[in-house]
């Protein structure tokens, strides 16, 4: 995993889908992390809630990026990635600026992670 240490004046909001659903907002303002689910995904049943999110009312706030987004930036060590890095001229430890580069799919779950 990678060392993450996002600057307090970053700012970065995203919107995790599934196919056509909005699943819910994640958000990083003032130095914390913020999810919430949508009133779509509320609204329905047939997908259940991210095991890390058990609580569909609940709006989470963490200083720390969790796991399930975590693992979307990749191991940045290979040249590929370092590249893209370069070329977007961001700071390695800054996890929103991460997630707007390497975010949108992984290979983990078969959500979407779209920047807004």
């Amino acid at each position: 995993m990678n060392k993450l240490d996002t600057p307090v004046n970053s700012m970065g909001a995203f919107q995790l889908t599934y196919k056509k659903l909005i699943i819910g907002i994640l958000r990083f303002e003032q130095g914390n992390w913020y999810f919430e689910y949508s009133t779509e995904f509320k609204s329905q049943k047939p997908i259940t809630p991210i095991i890390d999110f058990p609580d569909v009312e609940k709006k989470y706030q963490s200083d720390q990026l969790w796991p399930f987004f975590a693992a979307r930036i990749p191991n940045l060590n290979q040249p590929f990635h370092e590249k893209k890095i370069t070329t977007a001229n961001i700071n390695r430890k800054d996890a929103v600026s991460l997630l707007k580069v390497f975010g949108r799919d992984t290979i983990t779950n078969p959500f979407q992670l779209l920047s807004l």
